[in-house]
Parts: structure tokens; C-alpha cells; sequence
């Protein structure tokens, strides 16, 4: 099981999201969250800004400060935050989702495609 979840957030939604509702959720353990272990830790980053392609260094840091730190990559999910799979309140679905999603596995990461699933959302998931 994941030792770190990795919450990408919409680097727009940012400037007016706190991440707080996904946050919770992790806290929580609701929805996709569920099932990780008390001992699991949150790491919260944004996109890198459209069109994604920020995040392919943002993955590359993270891979060398696990191995600076003594941690796997194996030990890692990465979920989207609902303001990049979703049509909400924030804005519609990120149209790059699907690039990021390509960048992430292949940096090797497993990825789970929500991280909260809310009454208002219609999920368009890729």
C-alpha cells in the first residue's frame, strides 16, 4: 500500500482553491481515499500549468528527492485533484488530463484519476 499520495491540483484552480476540500477527504479517509492506512502521507502540487507539461519535471523531482529520503517510488499514488477530471463549480474537465496521465505512468507512478467524488460533480473520467 501507498506510503505518499500525491494530489495534482489544477495550477489555475489555485488561485482561488485552498485544496482543502481534497485535503479532508485524505484526512477523512472518504471516497478514493478510503482505504490507505493511518500512516500514509499528503503531498499536495499543482499541474505545472497548462498544458501539463510542467508536471513531467515536477515528477522527476519528486523521483530524486524519494531517493535522496530513503523512500520507493513504488510506495507512491498519484491522484488528480477534482478540478482536473471534473466539471464542477471550478471549471470544466482539464483538456490535458489525458497528457498528464501519459507523463505519469511514464515516470512510473500509479495514478488514480480522483481524489474526491461530491454530490455537484459529474465525473469525466479518462
Amino acid at each position: 500500500m501507498s506510503k505518499l499520495v500525491v494530489v495534482i491540483q489544477c495550477d489555475i484552480v489555485t488561485k482561488r482553491c485552498s485544496g482543502y476540500a481534497c485535503m479532508n477527504t485524505f484526512v477523512n479517509r472518504k471516497d478514493t481515499f478510503a482505504d490507505y492506512p493511518p500512516d500514509t502521507r499528503f503531498l499536495m502540487i499543482t499541474c505545472g500549468g497548462c498544458c501539463g507539461a510542467g508536471l513531467s519535471a515536477k515528477m522527476e523531482n519528486l523521483g530524486r528527492k524519494l531517493e535522496k529520503y530513503g523512500d520507493a517510488k513504488e510506495t507512491v499514488t498519484i491522484h488528480f485533484a477534482s478540478c482536473i477530471v471534473s466539471d464542477n463549480y471550478h471549471r470544466p474537465p482539464c483538456p490535458f488530463r489525458n497528457y498528464m496521465a501519459q507523463i505519469i505512468e511514464r515516470k512510473g507512478y500509479p495514478l488514480v484519476q480522483l481524489s474526491i467524488d461530491t454530490r455537484y460533480q459529474d465525473f469525466h473520467v479518462v
